[in-house]
């Protein structure tokens, strides 16, 4: 009995060790997995936290270069700079330089050079007071202008525990070499912009190093200007520094890594291992390297403050559950919060990205607002000039008749000023406004196809040779003939100027295709069965793949300056959306280029136009009209021709005159015609002053375009008509009938 009791304690014994083994052991390995897991996120944590800073510095100091480009690409710019070598005035480009520091003081450049193409400088302005005692001997700006290439030129101390880097950009006129412009970047201050903000934590820091491995931004002030390199004396051979020269080995062979290391500063900051994750930052062939460090110490906090729970697992198993369990919902919690942390840094990269594309939209919307403006300029202009022109061609060609040897010459010139007419009614997409005029119909693409050709013909140099692939196909597209014989002009054009100098081949080729073999980034519009798709192929210069993604910008132009307005294919491309159309482009560089174009096939048959009758001599009651109209030629002609039509007449080219005329006698005039945009008065607020001296009296307003206040006016009834100019006399007549009757 009492062997058996011994063997049954000794057996409880070695079990109960075994169990204290093994609960040891599960202790152990459950803590080491608990380390190991910590440390992998928050190194996860730390290269984010790297890779958004690399990231954010490329796009700030690219911006900084691009808006520098933007300058010395300017026209105006290189005028004054050649200027400057003509006569050596430099009042000129120091407007344009001073200009643009005075519009970007809150952009990074503390200071900017203006080099000779002898690295010689021109002049330099400062941002800041505190960059006047800069030593321009470490600068040396001449050094990077002669080295002819845009981008970084080098990092220098501005003071003690204090750098700026250059930006170079270089100035050409053509191929000619001007010089170039150097802006000194404080990085204390990009610091503060760019890398600080994204430092959410007190556990960790972010360090940033040049390719001579000096420290260039740093939390602690006297860290920057240490360079592990050089102040390390025996970085090569110690022992101690094994770990730390891995890692500055690893960092300058790859673009991004994590490492865990023994960091030495020469006393500046106490020695202590550290978790780090790296990154490279590519710059116009200068790199930086970005490092986000924690120390380990920091980073097991958490462990350490678990350890207490850990341990009393060794002694009772429903502990070790509870304590795991515990541990593993706490595991839980703080992997989602580092996950958290992460997407939110991923976010905020994401966001800054978003930004950087939304101010480029911005600038590209501004650009449609200028052409809007020119385009709303140009129509008003052009149809107060093809009023008299178009309407003097009617007029002549109802008092000759048909018999007139003169007629078929008269009705080419009312032809052409139609034309015009048209071409003016092609600029409208662009200035936001449309003409109740602009109406589409079913077209014979076929017929504007051989139009077009026959267009080209005339104009390309015996150089180049057409390749007629034409069928007739007889579909029809439901649209402006005038628009679509531009959309091929226009790509004609840019084919055979790209093929000027060599010579080559032009080729136009056309087909139906179904709408399931449309390309798969396009969409058909509506249940439409078919497309016409018409492909204009040059054997010329062809594109990179960089200028193909602008090509449809307006004012984006490979051509000289002088040459090219960059506003043809953005004008295609309008005009194709407007038709439910599309364009790809296909080019090599050095091969040619291909402009593919689909439009949807219409079932609806083409229309013919019908002749308008001339308008007759009015035999009622004589109308009284009062016309007010700035342009002499405008109220010249149609005072003219209404007279002869019947009506009677009192014309004014000044709004106040006709406003005192209308004042002595309201009752006087059956009809107010008047043009909306005057000098004096707008023709809407003439229109509403004369009304309130005589309420009903009805209005008519000629004008080249349509503003919505106008439209809102006749919505209101305060106006009872508005006609486009050049006027259709017809048209006119009716109304003069229906609205003075």
């Amino acid at each position: 009995m009492k062997l058996r009791k011994k063997i049954k304690r000794a057996t409880i014994a070695v079990l109960l060790a075994l169990l204290l083994i093994i609960l040891a052991f599960a202790v152990y390995t459950t803590y080491k997995a608990y380390i190991d897991l910590v440390v992998e996120q928050q190194q996860q944590h730390l290269l984010v936290i790297s890779q958004a800073v690399s990231q954010n510095m490329y796009l700030y100091i690219s911006a900084q270069l691009r808006n520098v480009e933007i300058l010395v690409r300017t026209p105006g710019f290189i005028a004054e700079f050649q200027k400057y070598y003509a006569d050596g005035s430099i009042g000129g480009v120091k407007e344009y330089i001073l200009s643009y520091m005075l519009s970007c003081q809150d952009r990074g450049i503390s200071r900017i050079y203006l080099l000779d193409r002898d690295g010689k400088e021109i002049f330099h302005y400062n941002q800041y007071p505190f960059l006047n005692e800069l030593d321009e001997t470490m600068l040396d700006p001449g050094a990077f202008a002669q080295r002819g290439q845009t981008g970084i030129g080098s990092v220098f101390p501005i003071g003690e525990n204090h750098y700026g880097a250059t930006l170079v950009n270089i100035v050409y006129a053509g191929d000619s070499y001007m010089g170039a412009v150097v802006g000194v970047m404080d990085l204390e201050s990009l610091y503060g912009q760019i890398v600080a903000p994204l430092d959410t934590r007190e556990t960790d820091y972010i360090i940033v190093k040049d390719e001579a491995g000096t420290v260039i931004m740093h939390p602690c002030e006297e860290m920057i200007g240490f360079n592990y390199w050089t102040d390390l004396g025996d970085l090569g051979s110690d022992a101690r520094y094994a770990g730390m020269l891995r890692m500055l080995e690893r960092q300058y062979q790859y673009e991004e890594g994590i490492a865990i290391y023994r960091s030495y500063t020469n006393g500046v900051i106490p020695p202590g291992e550290e978790l780090t994750a790296y990154t490279r930052t590519n710059l116009g062939g200068t790199s930086w390297f970005v490092s986000a460090v924690m120390p380990v110490e920091e980073a097991l906090q958490l462990v350490n403050e678990n350890l207490g729970q850990f341990a009393l697992l060794v002694f009772v198993i429903l502990v070790l559950l509870t304590v795991s369990f515990v541990t593993v919902y706490k595991l839980q919690k703080n992997r989602q919060r580092l996950r958290m942390q992460t997407r939110y840094l991923q976010d905020m990269n994401h966001t800054l990205e978003e930004l950087h594309q939304s101010r480029e939209q911005a600038r590209h919307y501004q650009k449609l607002q200028t052409i809007g403006a020119l385009a709303g300029g140009i129509t008003h202009e052009f149809n107060n000039l093809l009023t008299p022109i178009i309407g003097y061609c009617e007029f002549i060609k109802e008092q000759m008749g048909t018999g007139s040897e003169y007629y078929e010459d008269l009705d080419e010139i009312h032809k052409a000023g139609a034309r015009a007419k048209e071409i003016v009614e092609q600029i409208l997409p662009f200035s936001g406004r449309e003409t109740d005029e602009a109406a589409y119909c079913a077209v014979s693409l076929d017929a504007v196809l051989r139009d077009a050709l026959k267009m080209v013909h005339m104009v390309i140099p015996s150089s180049i040779s057409i390749d007629d692939r034409i069928q007739e196909t007889g579909a029809n597209v439901y649209g402006s003939a005038t628009q679509l014989n531009q959309v091929l002009l226009n790509l004609c054009t840019n084919a055979y100027q790209s093929m000027e100098n060599e010579g080559g081949i032009l080729t136009i080729s056309n087909q139906v295709i179904r709408t399931d073999q449309l390309p798969a980034k396009f969409e058909s519009a509506g249940p439409v069965e078919s497309y016409v798709k018409i492909v204009v192929t040059d054997t010329g210069c062809g594109m990179s793949a960089d200028i193909v993604d602008r090509i449809f910008d307006p004012f984006f132009t490979t051509k000289d300056v002088g040459v090219g307005t960059g506003l043809g294919l953005s004008l295609v491309q309008n005009i194709l959306s407007n038709h439910s159309g599309f364009i790809e482009v296909i080019s090599e560089v050095g091969k040619g280029s291909s402009f593919i174009v689909y439009l949807p096939v219409t079932n609806a048959p083409v229309t013919k136009e019908h002749t308008k009758a001339a308008p007759g001599v009015v035999e009622q009651k004589p109308i009284q009209l009062l016309l007010v109209d700035d342009e002499i030629k405008v109220t010249r002609y149609l005072e003219k021709r209404l007279k002869k039509t019947g009506y009677q007449v009192d014309a004014y080219t000044d709004a106040e005159e006709a406003l005192a005329a209308f004042s002595r006698s309201p009752s006087r005039w059956d009809l107010l015609i008047v043009d909306y945009t005057m000098p004096k008065y707008m023709g809407t607020v003439l229109a509403q002053r004369m009304k309130k001296l005589r309420p009903g009296l009805p209005v008519l307003l000629i004008t080249g375009l349509v503003e919505k206040d106008a439209l809102q006016m006749k919505q209101s009834k305060l106006l009872d008509e508005i006609l486009i100019k050049p006027l259709d006399f017809n048209e006119l007549v009716r109304t003069i009938n229906r609205l003075a009757t």
